[in-house]
């Protein structure tokens, strides 16, 4: 029994003793970290604390603020609290705010959760690689000040690596979507789709110029191509599927196409008449011709169309949607 007792004892010092200096490396090193990048104008924060003794590092940042290498984007919260074991130090566990607020050029915007939990896996090397993520929340809001917000009752991302270090697996899937402010009068104006709509989905590979690792955060990273494996909107009767692939030209612009599955497609048309796509006296016209395009495909329920872009600009079949996002 002495020997048990004394075993127990030895490992229990030891134990403690690996807390104590694996918690002063991870404080120190965080600070150090965090130090660099506001040196760059990269982060600002306010207090580190960590406890969690013996069995976890907890770690807590206070009024933390990131900024993208090129400022355009910026992100700030009261607080953000991250957990790992002791043991497996490189599996991180995110408690995020119910409030975020982020910056996107001169647009803000407000992120609101009821529960907002993520968790991160690093791979065992000096740059920190990323292996795979995941995010899930309910109760998300967003809101902005140009006059729009959107919202889901429960949210979740998935990210992991490709079959390249530069590649990214990408899985969105949003539940009980919602609008507010200009997107949703404009809905109801048409009649023609509810205020909210069902779930949406996203099955992606992204390619990026550069990895996921420590260095991401003092580092510009440039979204350099995606393949669309599948897309998916259900929104009252209309539901869109769709697969393809675009491409970063050298302007930033993207180039491709995703080919669309529109089903129940004339509950849509009184909407993008409204945001002025298409000309109100040309209405009949545009239906009539979508109606014998949906013909031909063997369906006059289900409207297949692409959504290209193409020299900066992007269009939906013949309908031209405006200047395309730049990557």
């Amino acid at each position: 029994m002495r020997v048990v007792l004394w075993l127990v004892a030895a490992f229990a010092a030891f134990y403690g003793g690996y807390w104590v200096v694996g918690s002063r490396a991870l404080l120190d090193g965080t600070e150090a970290a965090l130090a660099e990048l506001r040196a760059e104008g990269l982060a600002d924060f306010g207090a580190v604390d960590l406890s969690g003794f013996p069995s976890r590092f907890d770690l807590t940042v206070s009024t933390p603020q990131l900024t993208s290498a090129d400022g355009r984007l910026h992100w700030s919260a009261p607080e953000i609290n991250l957990h790992a074991l002791s043991y497996k130090p490189h599996h991180i566990v995110a408690l995020l705010p119910a409030t975020q607020d982020i910056r996107i050029d001169r647009e803000a915007l407000t992120l609101t959760s009821d529960d907002l939990k993520a968790s991160a896996i690093f791979g065992i090397a000096t740059d920190l690689p990323l292996l795979r993520a995941q995010t899930v929340g309910t109760g998300m809001s967003l809101t902005s000040d140009h006059g729009w917000g959107a919202g889901a009752t429960e949210a979740r991302l998935a990210v992991r690596r490709g079959a390249t270090e530069t590649e990214q697996e990408l899985g969105i899937e949003l539940f009980g979507l919602s609008l507010s402010g200009l997107p949703v009068r404009l809905i109801e104006a048409t009649g023609s789709l509810p205020a909210k709509g069902e779930h949406a989905r996203l099955d992606a590979v992204l390619r990026l110029d550069r990895p996921l690792d420590r260095f991401a955060p003092a580092e510009s990273i440039a979204l350099m191509g995606a393949d669309i494996r599948s897309v998916e909107l259900v929104w009252g009767p209309l539901q869109v599927t769709g697969q393809g692939g675009v491409e970063r030209r050298a302007d930033g612009t993207p180039d491709g196409r995703i080919d669309l599955a529109i089903r129940n497609w004339r509950a849509a048309l009184p909407l993008l008449t409204k945001l002025g796509l298409i000309r109100e006296e040309l209405a009949p016209t545009v239906e009539s011709a979508f109606e014998q395009l949906a013909l031909a495909g063997g369906d006059a329920e289900t409207l297949n169309l692409p959504l290209t872009f193409s020299k900066g600009r992007m269009s939906l079949g013949p309908i031209p949607l405006g200047a395309a996002p730049r990557f």
